[in-house]
């Protein structure tokens, strides 16, 4: 007698092979997607560096400080077109605090969201190179502090 098809066993051990490799590939597609927002993330505050570097060089100031989600008008021209600070999972605010007693300003870029993984990858990302500050749900990436440290 033969045998047209599979049995019920092999059609359940493929099924299962299938949902496992399945599954790896949906968990890393989430780690992928989670990764490459962090490092949008940094590319964004990097921009804003450079930007706020750029415009210190061209007017011997540094940018005023912005509303949080939007973008200063001073920093607008050294940003890349179409720039926000504004994105569905957090927001950015660029910070420039005043010194008292004769030292100057310190400059910084503010991140706060509700994701608290988003800042766990931000602070894995920027190891101990990057000079940040990060209370409850914001993260500040200091470009410049009140002594004139880069």
């Amino acid at each position: 007698m033969k045998r047209r098809g599979f049995t019920l066993v092999e059609l359940l051990v493929v099924l299962i092979v299938m949902s496992i490799l399945a599954s790896i590939a949906v968990f890393k597609y989430i780690d992928l997607t989670n990764e490459a927002e962090t490092a949008k993330v940094a590319g964004a505050m990097h921009a804003i560096r450079i930007a706020a570097f750029n415009y210190y060089a061209d007017q011997q100031v540094w940018p005023p400080d912005g509303a949080a989600g939007a973008v200063p008008p001073a920093l607008a021209p050294y940003l890349p077109g179409g720039f926000s600070f504004t994105y569905p999972k957090y927001q950015l605010d660029f910070e420039n605090v005043p010194g008292g007693g004769g030292t100057g300003a310190t400059i910084g870029v503010t991140l706060t969201t509700s994701d608290p993984k988003l800042l766990e990858r931000l602070q894995r990302r920027l190891g101990t190179s990057s000079p940040y500050i990060m209370v409850g749900g914001t993260l500040t990436y200091v470009i410049v502090d009140a002594t004139g440290v880069f």
